[in-house]
């Protein structure tokens, strides 16, 4: 046979595919050219396949990239903090009072500390929900760092607008609600028609339909519309919200934005954990989507998901790290918590698995997101990882979709492909200085707690 060239070819002791078939390859081996995969298959299959480069991974397993639906990357400035409180008081006594005060500088910091965590933990995708500082300049600055650190991603930039009477009614500070709706909605036209739509995205996001003015709520969807991107707001993560939101308005969230017109396959949220049937059948009929969080959820005490009937009405979902409730940029921590809070909140083993969980990391997230990425197939975007198997606490390696969702973690990647390009190999960024990424981000982020003052004493065990 002819030889074919590429620009890499990868040789893999298990390719983890998640195409149609769910298949599993010993000894598989996945092409590149330019930025899609050109070819997958067995290794004696593919041996007309000449690279550029080529990787020898007998040990390791090469899945498609993870993709974090839903972050606040900026958060992880205050990482640790906030312990002990449940989401509106972790709101309005933390994490709000941090995003009024963080500098463009600080939170850029942490905005590059978060992507190279992304990178180093087989992330390919990050989709940030940046709200503070959410200023042009600032807002851009952020897409780039995504783009310098090699990432595909999205930034879904956060409007507070006017303070509404549910922000106040519910012990919500002044503090970010600093612009009017004309003003929010006219600086996110100023961000889409500034950048150039590519491998980082911007998408309009009013924070939190539940204490957003409505007005910008749907302003924001029809700019969606009109700049052909998708939106994201956080929606009924606490047990209060959609009470508060009916109470407002006269209907539960989900229902209300229906009625309206706007509930469609542009509309994304984050949470939704305290939805009615009622509103799981209008968001399965629109084709929307969903961001699940079950470390954030857990931290913060807010609920478990209706996994099973958000996935069988066809919403769209996939797995999000949510910033500081979520602590860490890794997914595969993120993978078995989804199972796990299936399970404890039904008392049932079979109410989640590994597989279920590995595809709403991979294809679930394309898919919400608008990706053409997600598994490993040929003419899909080149956006992969590869696993070390080789490892104590990944041996024996039976089921390896198993033992990636259940034993592994960001720690075990050694490489990472995002559009056909690697952009993390042996433990080093290939796009930034790790060691001047950490620093900054150590400087910054302890001027900002240091001036916060929320600091407090190390705890003492009782006696």
């Amino acid at each position: 046979m002819t030889s074919q060239l590429c620009d890499i070819v990868i040789h893999a002791g298990k390719v983890v595919t998640m195409n149609d078939q769910n298949e599993v390859l010993e000894n598989g081996v996945v092409a590149i050219s330019g930025n899609r995969i050109c070819a997958v298959g067995q290794a004696q299959d593919m041996q007309h396949w000449q690279g550029k480069k080529t990787i020898h991974a007998p040990m390791q397993a090469l899945i498609p990239g993870l993709i974090d639906t839903h972050n606040h990357l900026f958060q992880l400035a205050g990482r640790g903090l906030g312990d002990g409180m449940a989401l509106w008081q972790w709101l309005g006594e933390y994490m709000l009072p941090l995003a009024a005060d963080i500098r463009p500088q600080e939170a850029l910091a942490a905005v590059r500390l978060g992507a190279l965590e992304a990178a180093s933990s087989g992330v390919t995708t990050v989709l940030d929900n940046h709200y503070a500082p959410a200023d042009p300049e600032t807002t851009i600055a952020v897409a780039q760092a995504l783009q310098h650190t090699g990432l595909r991603g999205i930034v879904a930039r956060g409007m507070f607008g006017p303070f509404t009477p549910v922000a106040r009614d519910n012990g919500l500070q002044d503090t970010l609600f600093r612009h009017s709706v004309k003003h929010e909605l006219d600086t996110m036209q100023e961000c889409l028609s500034n950048w150039q739509q590519g491998r980082v995205q911007i998408w309009p996001s009013p924070i939190n339909i539940i204490y957003n003015d409505l007005d910008l709520v749907l302003g924001s969807a029809e700019m969606a519309r009109k700049f052909d991107v998708r939106w994201q707001t956080h929606c009924s993560e606490a047990p209060v919200d959609p009470d508060i939101f009916q109470k407002a308005y006269g209907a539960r969230p989900f229902r209300w934005l229906d009625e309206q017109g706007w509930l469609d396959e542009r509309a994304g949220f984050a949470h939704a954990i305290w939805m009615d049937d009622d509103e799981i059948a209008r968001a399965g009929r629109a084709g929307c989507s969903i961001a699940h969080n079950p470390m954030s959820n857990e931290y913060l005490a807010s609920g478990p998901i209706r996994l099973k009937e958000l996935l069988e009405a066809g919403v769209r979902i996939g797995l999000g790290a949510d910033g500081a409730a979520g602590h860490q940029v890794d997914l595969f921590q993120i993978m078995r918590q989804a199972v796990y809070v299936q399970r404890l909140a039904r008392l049932d083993p079979q109410a989640s698995n590994a597989q279920d969980a590995f595809w709403l990391a991979t294809r679930g997230g394309a898919e919400m997101l608008g990706i053409d990425a997600g598994q490993l197939s040929e003419g899909k975007l080149a956006d992969m990882a590869l696993v070390n198997l080789d490892q104590p606490h990944l041996s024996p390696c039976f089921d390896v979709v198993a033992s990636l969702v259940y034993c592994a973690s960001g720690r075990d990647i050694t490489t990472t492909i995002v559009n056909g390009q690697i952009i993390y190999e042996n433990g080093e960024s290939q796009c930034v200085s790790k060691q001047e990424v950490v620093a900054k981000a150590r400087e910054h982020c302890t001027a900002l707690i240091t001036r916060l003052g929320v600091l407090k004493p190390a705890g003492l065990m009782p006696a």
